[in-house]
Parts: C-alpha cells; sequence; structure tokens
C-alpha cells in the first residue's frame, strides 16, 4: 500500500504550455458541441438514461420500490454549483448501448457525446505501466460499488475512438494508492467499436490536498504514447453519503472540496464539465452504490508530453519514446 502525495509544482513556463494545450483542445471540443442535431440527441440521452438505470439496478437485483428521486476558477465554480445526479425513475444497466445511448448494429458517426468531453490534463501519482487488463478492479478492495462507464471520442472526426487502451486507477477508501502494477484498483480495458468501456470499481476515498478523483488515460491501439491525460471528479453529495460508509470513516486524510481543488480549476472551462453524471442504484441505501458515466474528448495528433524532472515520478521512461 501507498500513501499518495499532493501532485508536483509545475513551473510558471509549464503551466503556461499546459494552460495553452487546454484551450486548443477546449476550441476542438467545441466543434464538436456545436454538431447539427446535438439537441434532438440530449434529449433522446435524457429519456434513455432512465431505462438505463433501470436495467442496471435490475441485474443487481437492487429493490427499487423505495427510490423517488434523488463543471478556470469560475468554470469550475459554475459546474460546481450544478448538481450532476440524473434523477430517474425505479428500476441500470452495465450495457453500453443504454448508457451512451448506440446499437451495435449501427455504424458510428460523428456525435457531440452528449455535453462533456476532456480536454487533457496532469498525469496523477502511481502510474503503472503494466496495469492488467481487466473490467473488475476492485481485487478485494472494500468500499460503497461504483460502476464507471466512460466514451472515448476523438476530437478531430468528433467520432468514437475504437481499439484506444483506457487505464483506470485511483486510491481506496482510506486514501491510499496500491504500490504495484497488477494489485487493486488499478485496470486497462480497449474500447469497443463505439469508443466504450466500463469498470467495477468503489468509490475513490480522498487524500490530502486533492479532491475525490479518479485518474484516466488514454492511448491510440498499438502506441505507447499517452494522448489522453485526465481527473474525473464527483458532485459532493454522494461523497459526502459515501464517506459516512465503513471503511471510508477509517479516512484520517484532510478533505480537500473539489471547487478547493488547486488542480481541479485547470480542467474545466466554460464548455468542458469535469465532473462524471451520476446516479443512485438504490437510495436511500447507499451500500446499492453509484452509476457515474462521461465522455472523454482525446487529441490524437498531441500526445500529452510530461516535463522531464517529472517524468520518473509518473511515467516509466520507454512512454516517451
Amino acid at each position: 500500500m501507498a500513501g499518495a502525495k499532493a501532485h508536483p509544482h509545475l513551473s510558471p513556463e509549464e503551466m503556461a504550455d499546459y494552460q495553452r494545450e487546454i484551450t486548443r483542445s477546449t476550441e476542438t471540443l467545441g466543434r464538436c458541441l456545436e454538431l447539427p442535431g446535438m439537441q434532438r440527441l440530449n434529449a433522446r440521452m435524457a429519456a434513455q438514461r432512465s431505462e438505463a438505470l433501470q436495467h442496471l439496478r435490475k441485474a443487481r437485483g437492487i429493490d427499487t420500490s423505495a427510490y423517488m428521486g434523488p463543471r478556470d476558477k469560475p468554470a469550475l465554480e459554475k459546474w460546481n454549483g450544478m448538481s450532476h445526479e440524473r434523477y430517474v425513475g425505479p428500476g441500470v444497466s452495465k450495457d453500453p448501448q443504454d448508457l451512451f445511448h448506440f446499437k451495435w448494429s449501427d455504424k458510428p458517426v460523428a456525435k457531440p457525446a452528449g455535453c462533456i468531453l476532456t480536454p487533457e490534463s496532469i498525469y496523477g501519482p502511481y502510474w503503472q505501466e503494466e496495469q492488467p487488463q481487466r473490467q473488475d478492479i476492485r481485487d478485494g478492495r472494500k468500499g460503497v460499488y461504483l460502476r464507471l462507464a466512460l466514451q472515448v471520442i476523438d476530437l478531430d472526426t468528433c467520432k468514437p475512438l475504437r481499439g484506444a487502451r483506457v487505464d483506470a486507477w485511483h486510491t481506496n477508501a482510506e486514501g491510499a494508492y496500491s504500490s504495484k502494477a497488477d494489485s487493486w484498483l488499478r485496470g486497462w480495458q480497449p474500447t469497443s467499436e463505439w469508443g466504450t468501456v466500463s469498470f467495477d470499481t468503489i468509490f475513490p476515498g480522498h487524500y490530502s490536498g486533492r479532491a475525490t478523483h479518479v485518474h484516466v488515460t488514454v492511448r491510440q491501439p498499438n502506441a505507447k504514447s499517452i494522448v489522453h491525460s485526465g481527473q474525473i471528479y464527483f458532485d459532493e453529495w454522494p461523497r459526502r453519503l459515501v464517506e459516512t460508509k465503513d471503511p471510508y470513516t477509517k479516512n484520517k486524510n484532510k478533505l480537500v472540496h473539489t471547487v478547493d481543488d488547486a488542480w481541479a480549476p485547470d480542467a474545466a472551462s466554460s464548455k468542458y464539465d469535469p465532473f462524471a453524471q451520476w446516479a443512485w442504484l438504490g437510495y436511500p441505501r447507499i451500500d446499492d452504490g453509484v452509476l457515474a458515466w462521461i465522455a472523454m474528448g482525446v487529441n490524437l495528433t498531441a500526445p500529452v508530453k510530461q516535463p522531464p524532472d517529472r517524468k520518473r515520478s509518473f511515467l516509466n521512461d520507454h512512454l516517451e519514446h
């Protein structure tokens, strides 16, 4: 087990380069968001979320009879002030067709991926190159169940990215990362034809200096360079309730809210919301779990690069080649 440390400080020059990359990616993202038919797609997505949530609850055997209904600094505050909970009726599917609204029999087409695509962000700590390929990354860790559904979109075409490698890792309930690549709360999967992957995991705990988040990296098929590195954030409401449960109550790290996180503002813009959409699987039974989903945009022509003095702390040397 490894204790977590805050992200390293970037020099003014490094931060300026990072901010320029964020701006370029966000401008590209805007073109996807302005595609014709976006309003119709969003309406369709809203209608289908309810059906998707009912499918997953049914698959987990959750009694839903009592379930009735319960994204720069200014931009982060705007998104932080919004609820990303999706109010749906009783009844969620593990099928990505339900979560991202497509049919396997259809040919992938350009789409805006809802309202949220992820520009480049900063690598997180405790990267491990040899993370295992697996869908369930819990490996025996205790905590509130989290189904994390992701979709990867190519910002150049606004189409789903097929066959990309998606890595995910995060802390356990007490705010610690595993120190071994093949250990708990680490894993990767290839994206489907529609750019989708889903991980079964637990809701992450927080650690000192950082808000609750999940690290994600994406790279092209058979490529070593990483084209996207991001962090997914959560509303305070589910975090607050989840952390009333054991073993989260054993977490003694100082809590940082997302709006106060030093890194989160750089992941937000007026058009990009870094918060995952989510729904309780069986509220008020918190232990039944959470479904969270988000679409991530990647710039295939601009792989993320780390400053040389941070490389050994975050990535293996061969990722640069």
